[in-house]
């Protein structure tokens, strides 16, 4: 054969052809049938470099189809495609030696990459990085698709940023392809758990450390023996914080490296007034009401968080010295880093730092901005030069010489957006793409999570009728009127406030001074 032949069988193989063009485009010939029996047939009487192979089908299931491949000795690797909603006997598939399994559903990119994984490994063999990423690549489909709970996510996420951040330096766009088709695969499964859990989670207190939980749970257990400083970078992610860790580690000591979920909406408003407070946001409005401004109200939504931590410590009986300061530019800078000495003598002190958040915005209003971050590496890099290169360092600086406790985390992270989905419904919503606050909305099932009764998530209504929902995996909201213009304004654009784990899933760090 000039070409490889792929040979594809499924019983809905009619609404396959943009997959057959694809792979057609790459340079295979793709052979398809809606049936085992017929793919049976026409596997005994010709060469094929490759079968698909979907597990559900009806007369020869994929499995059933599978042990026949075998029993005949017919010698070519098999990829077996199934659906993530489907229960799917992965040992029985594995003893019969796949080649790899795609969770549907697949996008023509993923498709590409597995073909040309099993079919061209050899060329791409040599780098050992590489090969410890194919020969680990079964298993994350595998942890993948058996991952049900938040604890599941938290060290499939680890595990991916941690390739992420190897990889990206690579060219082969194979393996970044194959390592993208697992992101979105996880990001598709977690947004499946937290659809089906995040109500229990908040109502019942079973889940995973929120954002309202931090201090109890997380923060002042530790400030009881060690004087403490809490850096909350607004925005920063798994993969960010895993680029500046080799930065800090100069200094200190890494004693937990962990993640906690932020709540939803991802959004500042909501998260880090949580944090402050201790309160989820229907809360914050109820003990609050002059404080708190809703999604729609002019000004400043965070100017209180000072406050509200002052109030938890009364509540709490929490006798401790502490302070709170912001700082958004370098004169702030400048007068915390003459005052450190007296801060130095606080209990717990909380500086909040902007620049994450506001190089994430910056993308869309600043093509100097989104021509250095256009991708997740530069991105990063981004973030990397402003942290080793800052006012920070001498903040570090000084935190080591007064021997403090340093914790690092933040409010929530960020997804880079690709896919636009209609919404419906009056313009008085929130104009944030990835959530939405309002009456009378009507968006994707598909795409969203929609909450019609917001108690039950600890949300505020902003009207009788109120509704939230929110954009799931790399989606975002776009109304109907001029869609394409802002679809492609905000396109590969980063935003927050719907559910990934690139969102929800945010570091915890404790580091000592060494």
């Amino acid at each position: 054969m000039n070409k490889h032949c792929i040979l594809w069988v499924d019983d809905e193989v009619d609404y396959l052809k943009p997959h057959f063009l694809f792979l057609n485009q790459k340079g295979y010939d793709v052979i398809g049938f809606n049936s085992a029996h017929e793919g049976l047939v026409y596997l005994e009487q010709n060469e094929v470099s490759i079968v698909l192979l979907d597990e559900n089908m009806p007369g020869i299931s994929g499995l059933e189809a599978l042990t026949i491949i075998s029993e005949k000795g017919i010698n070519v690797p098999v990829i077996m495609v199934t659906n993530n909603q489907e229960e799917y006997t992965l040992n029985q598939a594995l003893s019969n030696s796949i080649a790899d399994f795609l969770l549907k559903p697949i996008h023509p990119n993923q498709v590409y990459a597995s073909v040309k994984k099993v079919l061209e490994q050899k060329l791409i063999a040599n780098d050992k990085k590489q090969t410890d990423f194919l020969s680990s690549h079964l298993k994350i489909s595998e942890d993948i698709y058996e991952a049900n709970s938040i604890e599941d996510f938290y060290g499939l996420y680890q595990s991916l940023v941690e390739w992420q951040i190897q990889f990206e330096n690579s060219h082969n766009k194979l393996l970044l392809d194959m390592l993208e088709g697992h992101f979105q695969n996880a990001n598709l499964k977690f947004s499946e758990l937290v659809t089906d859990s995040y109500e229990s989670w908040i109502q019942n207190a079973n889940g995973p450390v929120f954002s309202h939980q931090l201090l109890n749970k997380k923060i002042t257990p530790l400030i009881k023996e060690k004087k403490t400083l809490v850096l909350l970078l607004d925005n920063l992610r798994a993969d960010h914080w895993q680029t500046i860790k080799p930065v800090l580690e100069t200094q200190f000591n890494v004693v937990k490296d962990e993640f906690y979920t932020a709540i939803l909406p991802t959004v500042t408003q909501y998260a880090r007034n949580a944090i402050f407070s201790g309160l989820l946001p229907i809360e914050i409005k109820n003990k609050y009401p002059k404080q708190w401004k809703e999604d729609t109200e002019e000004g400043l939504k965070n100017e209180f968080e000072a406050l509200f931590f002052k109030e938890y410590c009364e509540r709490n009986n929490l006798k401790i010295s502490h302070s709170y300061v912001k700082i958004n530019h370098s004169k702030q800078a400048t007068n915390y880093i003459k005052d450190f000495k007296k801060i130095a003598k606080n209990d717990l002190n909380f500086v909040v730092l902007g620049f994450i958040d506001q190089l994430s915005h910056a993308k869309t209003t600043h093509q100097i901005i989104n021509d250095i971050t256009h991708n997740n590496k530069a991105y990063r890099e981004t973030t990397l030069n402003w942290f080793s290169n800052s006012y920070l360092q001498e903040i570090l600086k000084l935190t080591v010489d007064h021997n403090i406790q340093l914790i690092i985390t933040t409010d929530h992270g960020a997804i880079k957006v690709e896919h636009p989905s209609m919404i419906k419904g009056n313009r008085d919503h929130t104009d944030n793409l990835r959530y939405k606050n309002g009456h009378r909305i009507n968006s994707s099932e598909k795409s969203s999570f929609q909450v019609d009764v917001p108690e039950n998530i600890g949300l505020p209504k902003s009207s009788l009728a109120s509704t939230y929902v929110f954009a799931k995996n790399k989606s975002f909201f776009v109304y109907p009127n001029e869609f394409n213009k802002f679809a492609d304004k905000y396109r590969n654009s980063y935003q927050h406030g719907g559910i990934s784990m690139e969102e929800m899933m945010v570091p915890f760090v404790v580091l000592i001074p060494k």
